[in-house]
C-alpha cells in the first residue's frame, strides 16, 4: 500500500470533504494544497491571484507540491488546477496512489452556486466566463490530464460519500 493518496479533479468534486474522512478511515494525515498556499502566503487564492496573478499562484502550487513527496501516510487534496503541472505527476505517482474525483459539469456547476466555500468570491474566474461556461471549457483542457494521472477515478456526483470512500479505501488497500 502506497501511503500517500492524492485526489484531483475539478472544484467542487468533493476533494476536500472526501479527503478528511479518507484520512479518519485510514489513520493519515489530512493536506490541502490550496491551503497549505494560502498558509505560506498569508492570503486567501483570491489575494493570492489579485496580487501575483494566476502565474505566481501556479508558481507556489509547484513548490508545495514538490515538497509532498516525502509526507508520509497522507492524504493530500490538491488544487483543481494541480495538475496542469505534469512534469511533477510521473514522481508523485511513484509515491502515492491517484485518485481523480469528478463529477458531471453540471452538478459541478450547482454545487459551486450553493456553496459559499468554492463560490466565484472564494475562487476568481481562471477565463472571465461565467461559472458553467468555465467549467466547461476548462474541463475539456483538464480532462485529458487527470486521466492520464490518474489511478483511480470516481464519480462524486453518481454516488454517496460513504461509497466514494469505500471505492478509494478498496483500492488503495488492494
Amino acid at each position: 500500500m502506497k501511503e500517500i493518496v492524492f485526489l484531483i479533479g475539478f472544484r467542487a468534486v468533493g476533494k476536500t470533504t472526501i479527503g478528511k474522512k479518507l484520512a479518519d478511515r485510514l489513520g493519515f494525515s489530512f493536506l490541502d494544497t490550496d491551503a497549505l498556499i494560502c498558509e505560506k502566503k498569508g492570503a486567501t487564492v483570491h489575494a493570492i491571484v489579485q496580487s501575483e496573478g494566476w502565474d505566481g499562484f501556479r508558481r507556489c502550487e509547484q513548490e508545495i507540491l514538490q515538497g509532498l513527496e516525502s509526507c508520509r501516510r497522507c492524504v493530500i487534496a490538491t488544487g483543481g488546477g494541480a495538475i496542469l503541472h505534469q512534469h511533477l505527476w510521473t514522481a508523485l505517482k511513484e509515491h502515492g496512489y491517484v485518485v481523480w474525483l469528478t463529477a458531471d459539469p453540471d452538478i459541478i456547476c450547482q454545487r459551486i452556486y450553493t456553496d459559499a466555500s468554492v463560490s466565484e468570491d472564494q475562487r476568481p474566474s481562471l477565463t472571465g466566463k461565467s461559472v458553467c461556461a468555465e467549467i466547461r471549457e476548462v474541463l475539456e483542457v483538464r480532462e485529458p490530464l487527470y486521466r492520464s494521472a490518474a489511478d483511480l477515478v470516481v464519480d462524486t456526483g453518481l454516488l454517496g460519500v460513504s461509497e466514494v470512500l469505500d471505492d478509494i479505501e478498496r483500492a488503495v488497500m488492494a
